[in-house]
């Protein structure tokens, strides 16, 4: 990464155990240590290492290549860590998943449910249904 050169995110798990995949950050970790989970922890570096402002990325979803931004990522990541524990990140994250969710018709004040809870009860709903095709294909004539 330091010869400020665009490097390929290469950790494609076939290609890995082949020996076929082309030179990039998660083959570098596959020499370091031949194993392929430990390779394709280059997407969450690249992850990690994008958002603390340390790697440029290309924007690409297939074809996702990587560009050191930043001579000091220690720095930059430690500093990054340290921000995302900050008690307001917190809160505002859990005041976005927990937001309640008022129905039309009750009083301003009641809550009804979140919106995680009415997922996971409509989740389970759609399990019920499809549970229920299978055991009703099962038992036909």
């Amino acid at each position: 990464m330091e010869d400020r050169e665009w490097k390929t995110l290469a950790n494609n798990a076939a290609k890995l155990c082949m020996g076929t995949e082309k030179d990039g950050i998660g083959k570098s970790l596959y020499k370091l240590r031949p194993e392929v989970s430990y390779a394709q922890l280059s997407s969450q570096l690249g992850a990690i290492f994008y958002q603390a402002g340390v790697w440029e990325w290309n924007e690409q979803k297939r074809g996702m290549k990587f560009l050191l931004l930043s001579e000091n990522w220690q720095e930059k990541t430690t500093e990054y860590y340290r921000d995302s524990l900050s008690p307001e990140d917190e809160a505002a994250f859990f005041d976005n998943i927990l937001e309640p969710v008022f129905e039309p018709g009750l009083e301003l004040g009641e809550i009804v449910k979140s919106k995680k809870q009415q997922n996971q009860e409509g989740q389970s709903k759609s399990i019920q249904n499809i549970e229920q095709m299978k055991l009703s294909a099962f038992f036909r004539d």
